[in-house]
């Protein structure tokens, strides 16, 4: 079961990354912020499952895929963001603050450290190196947490309706 959750997550996350906006197509502002909103619920599913294993003593290259597809959804995070997708400039709701455009350079650069800890975590598991793999979770977990304790509305995680 688990494993079958960790490779849909995977997957779905990989079909997101595909509909990220390309030069000279066009997407909806609201579509956009769907897209992310439900790559990053994927993102975070996908993480606790990896979690998940390694407490439940699978080794770390049981989780190559996952981390794999997480560091390839890291690398597209901040072309999820263009100007106008932010809180209260679409129909759609969004926690993306406006410190995200503000701030762009510092966005790129906390979206840049998740994608290099999400690629040191790959790389940890393609290794099967379970105890770097699971320390490593914890360095993504903090990027996370950084970022979205300047970017983000409300706690990290889905939104609590």
């Amino acid at each position: 079961m688990l494993r079958r959750l960790t490779l849909l997550c995977g997957a779905s996350i990989g079909f997101a990354a595909v509909g990220l906006p390309q030069e000279g197509v066009r997407v909806s502002g609201p579509a956009l912020i769907e897209a992310r909103q439900a790559s990053l619920d994927m993102s975070s599913i996908a993480f606790r499952a990896m979690g998940d294993a390694m407490k439940a003593g699978r080794e770390a290259k049981s989780q190559g895929y996952p981390a794999a597809v997480l560091a390839k959804w890291a690398r597209a995070l901040p072309r999820m963001f263009p100007s106008g997708t932010g809180k209260d400039e679409t129909s759609t709701n969004s926690q993306a603050l406006s410190a995200i455009w503000e701030d762009r350079a510092g966005f790129d650069r906390a979206a840049a450290n998740y994608a290099d800890a999400t690629a040191r975590l790959a790389a940890l598991a393609a290794a099967n190196d379970s105890v770097g793999f699971t320390r490593q979770l914890e360095e993504v977990d903090r990027a996370c947490s950084s970022c979205h304790a300047r970017y983000k509305e409300g706690a990290q995680g889905p939104p609590k309706n």
